[in-house]
Formats: structure tokens, C-alpha cells, sequence
């Protein structure tokens, strides 16, 4: 089920609507077996789409929009992104049972990543 908070959409690992913005803004696009670490920015340009990679600091502004005491520490050897459209990788570790593993995508910049979060 997905949830917005504050304009940034968290989705469960295993959500695909086809009807969300975020879906359809991915169909066309392949990803291959490229990993983006701390997401990725989806490009349009002259009718053609491209993947520009994340850094950990354009993640870390999404996360602390909606939670903005967000621990920097928390970005590294967790939740990290394959194929945003298929699967994120790896777990929470040691942030506690209450933090998931979730798709995280921000609309007006066609950011896309994973990444830790709580929701309750």
C-alpha cells in the first residue's frame, strides 16, 4: 500500500501500480542490473528518458522531509536499490524491527531509491 507524507511516496517491496505516476514515469525505461546506491533521478529529454544516479545527499533530503530528525549513518549498508521497478536489497540492520525496507519515490524531481523507514 503506498503513503505519501509530505509529497514523498513510500511503497511496499513487493507494490506494483501500474496506475501510480511512479510506475508509468518507469515504463520504457530499463534499468538492466545497475545498482543505484542512493537512488536515481529519471531524465526526459528530446522524447528520450535517462537515469541519472542519486547521491546520499539527495536521498537524505527526501528521507528528512518526511522525517526530519533522519540519521545520516543510517544511509550506509542498508535498504539500497537494484531496479527500483523490481526489487530493493538488503534490510534495516540494526535500526530496529519498527523500520522497513520501502520504495521511496519524490514526483516533481522523478527521484527514486529505497531506503529505511519508520511509518508509524
Amino acid at each position: 500500500m503506498a503513503i505519501e507524507r509530505n509529497g514523498i511516496v513510500f511503497f511496499d517491496l513487493d507494490e506494483k501500480d501500474y496506475n501510480h505516476p511512479a510506475f508509468k514515469a518507469l515504463q520504457g525505461v530499463s534499468l538492466g542490473d545497475v545498482r543505484f546506491p542512493f537512488g536515481f533521478f529519471l531524465h526526459e529529454e528530446n522524447g528520450k528518458k535517462y537515469v541519472l544516479p542519486g547521491t546520499k545527499d539527495d536521498l537524505l533530503k527526501r528521507l528528512r522531509t518526511v522525517f526530519p530528525d533522519y540519521p545520516a549513518q543510517s544511509l550506509t549498508g542498508s535498504c539500497t536499490a537494484s531496479a527500483f521497478q523490481e526489487r530493493c536489497e538488503g534490510g534495516c540492520g540494526q535500526m530496529g524491527v519498527e523500520f522497513k525496507c520501502k520504495r521511496i519515490y519524490d514526483d516533481p524531481s522523478q527521484f527514486f531509491a529505497c531506503g529505511c523507514v519508520n511509518m508509524y
